[in-house]
């Protein structure tokens, strides 16, 4: 007679395994709050762990204490604990040595770091460099969990799957990470470009407070705006971060934008910390792509980057269909959501100069060139949503001739996750992917194979195009 209890586990089993396949098959790039939640617990789970500081000459980290991120507890001259304020270790001293920005090239660039901001179309831009980074052959940074590489937190040698073997520098970065430049200068070669997107901070926090359902989070119940109601008083909402706070290191109303590109929360207030903040990331970053500007950020990156028209031809991903409450923005909305969110205001306005600035100084060729590349955007769309076998573009001052088939229009449309899950096993290898996936699905310290699933739905592998 079989035991009551095996027969209540075995089902149990059943549906958790078939969960878990059904999550990994999931043909999408970002996923709700709980997921955002749980990358950022189980990177707390881990007591002890490794900055990756860079080296000296007998290759041994410089920092000898630095094998865990320390508490910044401090004390006032009585005596008294000051609250942390969320400041991560080496701000505002982990300035890279001096490098030149890439203002010319000669040849394709093929190491760059993208930090890939939320909820500023940034998704459409990343699965174009997921693009460029398959067809090139590129070493991906690819996160163990397939959405982010150590974010919320500094990177760590434990997020992301281990470079090929006798390489000792990744090609690029794509994914959702906490830009920490120090850190990353140790990952990646030393002619790496490094770039950016933002959006404007009033549309931005209207994604947000969609995507990740935000009234119900803060408990807002019965507003017709609450995203209105939300910005006329944001402290009654929204409690502050507090020493020892286990809730998440960050706040998805404020400054948002300036937490993934390194700017600790508890800093939200203090803006001269935050001016110098941008004005390094200036220096720092190649480009900054602006959304509301991204046809010309995308010929700004090709010029930065010596890339060709069709490197940056592009598909839209993540395009919300609709809001689920009703948010229209109005000018006191905007007032408002100024003071609360000053740094990610004044980190857009910088880089939206800037990038403007830039294009100003480029002249009539520039504009003539985004002009061209917005045509042969829209003339490769309408192709692939065509059936004709073969699109030919023909030359201009800015690029060569060059032709589409059906095979680049479904590379085109091929989704971020598709091309993880392709790149991962190319890039480890049939014996390490089947370790990796061992690994994952059963645990350390098991020898079994992962059972493999039969399912109607044939794997999507992207393809390579010519």
């Amino acid at each position: 007679m079989r035991d009551p209890g095996t027969v209540l586990v075995v089902p149990f089993v059943c549906v958790v395994v078939i969960c878990a396949v059904l999550l990994m098959d999931r043909e999408t790039v970002e996923y709700g709050v709980k997921t955002v939640i749980k990358s950022w617990q189980s990177n707390t789970e881990h007591a002890s762990y490794r900055l990756l500081e860079p080296e000296d000459e007998n290759g041994e980290p410089e920092d000898e204490n630095g094998s865990q991120i320390p508490h910044l507890d401090r004390r006032d001259d009585n005596g008294k604990e000051v609250v942390d304020t969320g400041v991560w270790p080496y701000f505002g001293a982990d300035l890279p040595p001096n490098r030149s920005k890439l203002q010319t090239c000669t040849e394709p660039v093929k190491h760059f770091v993208f930090i890939k901001t939320h909820k500023t179309g940034s998704t459409t831009v990343c699965v174009m460099l997921y693009r460029f980074g398959f067809k090139n052959n590129l070493n991906f940074v690819l996160p163990r969990i397939p959405v982010n590489v150590g974010w919320p937190f500094p990177l760590r040698a434990e997020d992301y799957i281990p470079p090929k073997d006798g390489l000792k520098h990744f090609d690029l970065l794509v994914d959702h990470t906490v830009y920490h430049r120090r850190i990353m200068d140790n990952l990646m070669p030393a002619d790496t470009a490094y770039i950016a997107m933002l959006r404007h901070p009033l549309h931005h926090i209207k994604s947000v407070f969609n995507w990740y359902n935000i009234p119900r989070q803060l408990n807002m119940k019965g507003f017709k705006n609450p995203l209105e109601e939300f910005l006329r008083n944001p402290i009654k909402y929204q409690r502050p971060m507090q020493k020892g706070d286990k809730h998440k290191p960050f706040s998805f109303t404020r400054n948002f934008m300036a937490f993934d590109l390194g700017f600790p929360a508890g800093l939200a207030g203090d803006m001269d910390a935050a001016q110098a903040y941008v004005e390094r990331l200036d220096r720092e970053f190649d480009l900054v792509i602006i959304l509301e500007y991204l046809d010309e950020s995308l010929v700004l990156l090709k010029r930065t980057l010596c890339w060709t028209i069709q490197d940056i031809l592009y598909n839209v991903f993540n395009e919300a269909p609709g809001y689920r409450f009703k948010m229209e923005l109005t000018s006191e909305m905007g007032a408002n959501y100024r003071k609360w969110s000053k740094v990610d205001y004044l980190l857009y306005e910088h880089f939206n100069t800037s990038l403007r600035n830039r294009a100003s100084e480029l002249g009539d060729d520039f504009h003539q060139e985004v002009a061209h590349f917005v045509t042969v955007q829209n003339r490769v769309k309408t192709f692939c949503e065509g059936k004709d076998e073969q699109l030919v573009i023909q030359p201009s001052k800015w690029d060569k001739e060059f032709s589409v088939n059906q095979k680049f229009c479904r590379l085109l449309k091929t989704t971020r996750m598709s091309f993880y899950k392709y790149i991962v096993k190319r890039q480890l290898g049939k014996e390490r992917f089947d370790d990796f996936v061992s690994e994952r699905t059963l645990g350390r310290g098991e020898n079994k194979k992962p059972q493999r699933k039969k399912s109607g739905k044939k794997q999507r592998v992207p393809k390579q195009a010519k």
